[in-house]
């Protein structure tokens, strides 16, 4: 069922959606899911907010604020992929990709301040315990914010495969979390009605958990990124295949790779037969920048080296 609304969301709004190599269409894919995101979770964290005041529950209280802060990483997703669109400059000769992970970085920060403050409130509420008001209507609208959030979960991973984002694939974690949280909520609501009042408090104390753990877990994947993640065993491999079906290739060596966004500048030593000549050598080189760029999009840096044997 996901898969289908996916589907026809990115084909309805994004009208060259497989061009996924274009920095303006894989913009127009960070675009969607923040507008989509946002558009949902405004409406959640209303409904949420309004239902844990009138209910007096602080668990359901900072579920609210953890959707609305749902909306604040959406906002930073277009921010990022905004900025990341922008061509290079002469103070950025790498262009701004990384632009996205650095709003995802900030948001995130945001989040763990915001666990940290209905932690607090939560370990108050377990000594000072306050009678929460069950009410069927606020059950339903748990158990709905739980399958909206698991499909925002579904869309954003959908859409991030599509185009190789972490940072699309992270936001949607973020909203499995959330549904996470709601439904566990939902559950803690139906508990309160047979006197367990305190597990309200508890559960404030594993939301606000889960909303710490969120945190850390984006702060982690963009600090890697902005850093620089060593790639993957496998993206080598593809590498290595393109290289060495360059006749003239002996050996490779010293592959270095940088990424910035969906930008990938890939440096790489080719061994050729020591006998050949300096022209001969750069045309094979050439051909290897020609093959790395047409195959796998990338920006490539081919040094020459004589072979050893």
């Amino acid at each position: 069922m996901f898969t289908k609304i996916n589907e026809f969301l990115l084909k309805k709004v994004i009208s060259n959606w497989e061009n996924t190599e274009d920095t303006n269409v894989r913009a127009s894919y960070g675009y969607l899911e923040g507008w989509v995101s946002i558009v949902w979770n405004v409406l959640l964290a209303v409904l949420k907010l309004i239902c844990g005041i009138l209910i007096n529950s602080v668990s359901l209280l900072a579920d609210a604020f953890h959707t609305f802060s749902d909306v604040l990483t959406s906002a930073a997703v277009i921010i990022g992929f905004k900025i990341s669109k922008k061509p290079h400059d002469s103070e950025h000769p790498f262009g701004h990709g990384r632009a996205e992970y650095i709003a995802t970085f900030v948001v995130a920060t945001l989040l763990i301040f915001v666990s940290f403050e209905f932690f607090k409130q939560s370990i108050d509420k377990i000594h000072n315990p306050e009678i929460v008001r069950y009410n069927g209507f606020v059950f339903a609208v748990m158990l709905f914010s739980a399958l909206i959030k698991e499909w925002l979960y579904n869309f954003a991973c959908f859409l991030g495969k599509k185009i190789n984002s972490n940072t699309l694939i992270a936001d949607g974690w973020h909203h499995r979390s959330d549904a996470i949280a709601s439904l566990i909520i939902g559950i803690t609501l139906v508990a309160t009605q047979y006197g367990y009042t305190i597990i309200d408090a508890i559960m404030g104390m594993v939301v606000s958990a889960l909303v710490f753990y969120t945190g850390i877990s984006m702060i982690k994947e963009c600090s890697s990124e902005i850093i620089g993640r060593a790639p993957s065993d496998e993206y080598i491999g593809e590498i290595r295949d393109v290289v060495f079906k360059v006749e003239g290739v002996k050996n490779i060596h010293n592959v270095e790779i940088h990424q910035y966004g969906q930008n990938k500048y890939v440096n790489i030593h080719i061994e050729v037969d020591s006998m050949l000549s300096v022209a001969q050598s750069h045309e094979i080189a050439n051909v290897v920048e020609s093959n790395l760029n047409c195959k796998l999009n990338v920006h490539p840096l081919v040094h020459v080296d004589p072979y050893r044997g």
